[in-house]
């Protein structure tokens, strides 16, 4: 039964890669990375809740709601309450300066050196995501089959790459879209099944600890943290950027993140309920086996129909960020620096090959650090702490734009004082299934600041008594 199902389901990946590829009018690598910017509503929300619901959500949010309780939902609220702001105001700036990726821009406004440093903090976020999400599938896949990790791993990576490579943008949108409906509808009702299994939500609600229902229990400083860099993640957070890049509007991108928002801020409560409720119900279980082990009280069925689930999220998010990453080295890397006269065919030639090299190096990073929650945060905490103030001020702050010196040191110095506060700092819940640490001083608590003084004190120093004359491109970003 469960091999049925997954056949059928991974059969139906495998088919809408080709299928999909006939969307790409151009051919080019607009069409490939961006769908031709010709998506509608429907496929950007869908892809926009696929990418926020990946198996970091669900495995690793489930966890830390099994070790941590409620108040591990800060770890994502920053997050999604920032979206519809983004919708709203962010992206439809961005897409006026028809930018592929994020470190296009920072070359348009200063050139090649700023360029250079936002590839390594954008891939920092994204092989993060890619590494977080294959430990998700290949954990559900070992767990299911009774496979290895090694070989549960390599199955991930084959089944991701088939359809991306082939369909690029307009594949990963129209899965996304589907898989999307899956996990919102199927992990919502796990809670209500969960609970009749219990006896009810008095019988629930009195089995829960004290330290589950407080809100507080990982202190002041870590929530904070915690906000703070899902919200600045978020804002610079290039795979959902290349969501409302690829919409066929500036309506449809605005609408797009306003619903995709909405239904962020209320569904991400799921994981953590999951993850308590499996603490009451199987009180011994390490962290990262909560959403599977809650799983299997809906019969044999029900627990492989939930696994499948799992592996949508997988499939998604992995797709999504191998394709972003993917974007950087072809369009960032390959066309500006390495055969600047690439023609397109050459490009998307180029970002196929990129799908499959990112593929592999998230899979071998995995396989040495199977932190799911971790991994996603980590990359997100250098990123957040250090490209997403700069990026923010480059949007809205006309004179940060005329900074050079400032910006790129502010980024420098971000990321290295958050990478060093990463190895050196004090945390817990790393023994073994754990799938998110709790800082004693959360790290990007440290290197947002330094990124916030050197950007703002060096910006008014760097341009004190020059006029503030912008190039038609920073133009298109300040005219509304």
């Amino acid at each position: 039964m469960a091999l049925t199902i997954f056949i059928v389901y991974f059969g139906f990946l495998l088919i809408v890669g080709p299928i999909a590829a006939k969307k790409m009018k151009r051919k080019d690598s607009s069409d490939y990375i961006l769908a031709g910017r010709a998506v509608p509503t429907w496929l950007v929300t869908g892809g926009i809740i696929a990418t926020l619901i990946n198996s970091a959500t669900l495995l690793g949010y489930g966890g830390s709601g099994y070790s941590l309780g409620i108040s591990a939902y800060f770890a994502s609220l920053g997050f999604v309450a920032i979206m519809m702001w983004m919708g709203y105001s962010f992206i439809p700036r961005l897409r006026r300066t028809n930018i592929v990726t994020l470190p296009e821009l920072f070359s348009r406004m200063f050139g090649w050196k700023h360029k250079v440093v936002a590839v390594i903090l954008v891939m920092c976020r994204d092989m993060g995501v890619t590494a977080g999400a294959s430990v998700g599938m290949a954990v559900v896949l070992s767990s299911v089959f009774d496979l290895s990790f090694d070989l549960a791993l390599i199955i991930t990576v084959f089944v991701t790459l088939f359809f991306t490579v082939t369909g690029g943008m307009w594949a990963v949108m129209f899965t996304d879209t589907v898989q999307a409906a899956f996990l919102v509808i199927g992990t919502t009702i796990m809670i209500p099944l969960a609970v009749m299994y219990i006896g009810g939500w008095d019988t629930f609600l009195n089995a829960i600890p004290e330290t589950h229902t407080d809100m507080w229990n990982v202190g002041g400083m870590q929530t904070f943290g915690w906000i703070v860099s899902g919200a600045l993640t978020c804002v610079a957070y290039q795979t959902l950027i290349q969501r409302g890049l690829s919409a066929d509007s500036d309506k449809t991108a605005k609408n797009s993140f306003l619903y995709a928002g909405g239904i962020a801020v209320v569904w991400y409560m799921v994981p953590f309920l999951i993850g308590i409720l499996a603490f009451v119900i199987f009180p011994d279980i390490t962290p990262d086996d909560a959403f599977l082990r809650l799983s299997t009280l809906f019969g044999s069925v029900g627990s492989i129909l939930f696994a499948v689930i799992v592996v949508s999220s997988c499939i998604s998010t992995l797709s999504s960020t191998i394709l972003t990453t993917a974007s950087n080295i072809s369009n960032d890397i390959y066309k500006q620096w390495i055969k600047p006269d690439a023609d397109e065919k050459s490009v998307v030639r180029v970002s196929r090959i990129s799908v499959v090299v990112v593929a592999i190096a998230g899979a071998l990073i995995a396989r040495s650090l199977p932190f799911i929650l971790e991994l996603l945060l980590t990359g997100g905490r250098i990123m957040a702490a250090s490209l997403a103030p700069v990026l923010i001020a480059l949007v809205f702050w006309a004179r940060a734009r005329r900074a050079y010196h400032s910006t790129i040191w502010a980024m420098i110095a971000g990321a290295l004082a958050t990478t060093i506060a990463i190895i050196i700092g004090s945390q817990a819940g790393a023994e073994e299934g754990a799938v998110v640490f709790v800082w004693a001083i959360d790290p990007i608590l440290l290197g947002l600041p330094i990124t916030l003084l050197i950007l703002i004190i060096g910006t008014f120093v760097e341009t004190k008594g020059k006029e503030i004359m912008l190039p038609d491109e920073q133009e298109d970003i300040v005219n509304k």
